[in-house]
């Protein structure tokens, strides 16, 4: 055994004992600290993106719907092919099927990538979502994103002001009444255990 990892004794096991790292263990990535640079999401004082989730990359997604549309104009390329239009024909209906796909994308944005019957498997696509999801959820609470960077702070919920520490106040005199309650309670019982002798 080594660390605590491990058989205690190899002895009947059929094996050596030898003990090997997961290589299925994925380390967490570093956020700086003494010796590490800041990953740059980190480094934009953004806090990291989404509660620790990355912030999806536009261009990246700008790519991927771009080479979307370059595959669905291929394949109807082939099926104008095909029907036997000529040379001329199938560019022109390319390029305005080109200009519809553009003028489409543009009203989109480009963060929300197409329903399709699969789940994304791109992280950024992923990032987009979530961050679609939390935007969602940040109206219907009716939140800025400000609001949420600022943190909770304690509220009266009385006047619903906010007020710091307030609450921490009663639990410490609450704490303190307690104990000195506890102490007599134990100063009494000592008290009628000697009377009983």
């Amino acid at each position: 055994m080594y660390n605590g990892i491990g058989l205690q004794t190899v002895r009947g096991s059929g094996t050596n004992g030898y003990v090997q790292t997961s290589k299925f263990f994925i380390k967490p990535r570093s956020t700086g600290g003494p010796g590490r640079p800041l990953l740059p999401d980190a480094a934009a004082g953004d806090g990291g993106g989404l509660g620790g989730m990355r912030k999806p990359n536009r261009g990246i997604l700008e790519h991927d719907r771009k080479r979307q549309v370059e595959l669905r104009l291929l394949v109807l390329r082939d099926a104008i092919e095909e029907q036997g239009y000529t040379e001329g024909e199938i560019e022109e209906r390319v390029e305005e099927a080109r200009r519809a796909a553009e003028e489409a994308g543009g009203r989109r944005p480009p963060s929300l990538p197409g329903s399709r019957g699969f789940a994304d498997t791109q992280s950024h696509h992923v990032a987009a979502r979530k961050e679609k999801q939390l935007e969602t959820l940040r109206a219907a609470f009716g939140l800025d994103a400000e609001d949420v960077k600022k943190g909770g702070v304690d509220s009266d919920v009385e006047s619903g002001e906010l007020v710091p520490g307030k609450y921490y106040e009663e639990l410490d005199t609450a704490g303190q009444k307690d104990s000195k309650d506890l102490k007599d309670g134990r100063k009494d019982a000592k008290k009628r255990k000697e009377k009983r002798e």
